[in-house]
């Protein structure tokens, strides 16, 4: 197994074409094509279910894609790490409502003030991100889940609650006018965030909290992908238990129905350390930025 074969791996999947894997990676399709042949063979295992239309994970190809993004991450921080010797950097893992709605405006702002210091950042469910913290690989995460661990700190830096979010068609708004219990909407087609995201954990206890259990939902699609939930929604595919972060850009639309969901269910997002990289200068910087940004009330 080698380095370009994982990278042929991760590419093909992440990009879902080997034409396109072949650009990023700066390769012909075939030897992306062959690559992938080789690391199969190697495993004993398809990873890649390939039609001409389109390009699917296995089952064995979905648990390899985890470990193998992992292999390809760490090479090119170790590789980003020698580059940059002469910076200061930090190794951030964010989960993807704070990686896309909150981490951006605070680098942005903390940068500005400190331009001499740089980020690497990975984004991944909130299980994995964990994983990468107390393995050593990442500085700080920054997930909506709590990180069990005597070795590990943690700064509350805003609340989140969920919302149930469904299309705007005419179907959907007899049952918002006819003022439809919450548990009779849930019995619709339902899209849900992966296992090991951070929402799908607090949606789970919500959804038990009512006495619902996963195997009575109606679930159609599972993903990681905010995007790909919020253009579900939109195009009449179902309805799903969303984050406050990744639905504002619908709120003042006509696009799709929102129902608040109960507080109780609140949870928040924290940067997790550990405590004996708190006094690394640079961390103790963005940690002190941080801490000052929420004791001025930035965030809630």
């Amino acid at each position: 197994m080698e380095f370009r074969q994982l990278e042929a791996f991760v590419a093909t999947a992440e990009l879902k074409s080997f034409s396109q894997a072949a650009k990023y990676l700066y390769l012909s399709q075939s030897t992306v094509s062959s690559h992938i042949q080789n690391l199969e063979d190697d495993l004993g295992k398809k990873l890649l279910l390939r039609t001409t239309k389109s390009i699917t994970l296995t089952p064995e190809g979905e648990t390899f894609l985890a470990y193998a993004r992992k292999i390809v991450a760490t090479k090119d921080q170790a590789i980003l790490s020698l580059q940059q010797t002469t910076k200061k950097l930090i190794h951030i893992g964010a989960s993807s409502i704070p990686s896309t709605y909150i981490l951006p405006q605070i680098i942005s702002d903390f940068r500005q003030k400190h331009p001499e210091i740089h980020f690497s950042i990975w984004q991944g469910g909130s299980d994995e991100i964990a994983e990468l913290l107390l393995n050593g690989t990442m500085d700080i995460a920054f997930t909506g889940k709590d990180i069990s661990s005597p070795l590990c700190e943690s700064i509350k830096v805003c609340s989140d609650h969920l919302m149930l979010v469904t299309p705007a068609t005419e179907e959907y708004k007899k049952l918002r006018d006819s003022h439809a219990k919450i548990s009779d909407i849930l019995k619709y087609p339902m899209i849900l965030r992966s296992n090991g995201s951070g929402t799908q954990f607090v949606a789970s206890k919500l959804l038990e909290g009512l006495g619902i259990k996963k195997s009575d939902l109606n679930v159609i699609a599972q993903t990681n992908d905010l995007e790909s939930i919020q253009q579900m929604i939109v195009h009449g595919l179902g309805i799903s238990i969303c984050s406050r972060f990744s639905t504002q850009n619908l709120l003042d639309s006509d696009k799709v129905i929102t129902y608040p969901l109960d507080n109780a269910n609140m949870r928040h997002f924290s940067l997790h350390y550990m405590n004996i990289k708190k006094s690394y200068p640079t961390i103790k910087l963005f940690l002190d930025y941080v801490q000052n940004l929420i004791d001025e009330g930035m965030y809630k």
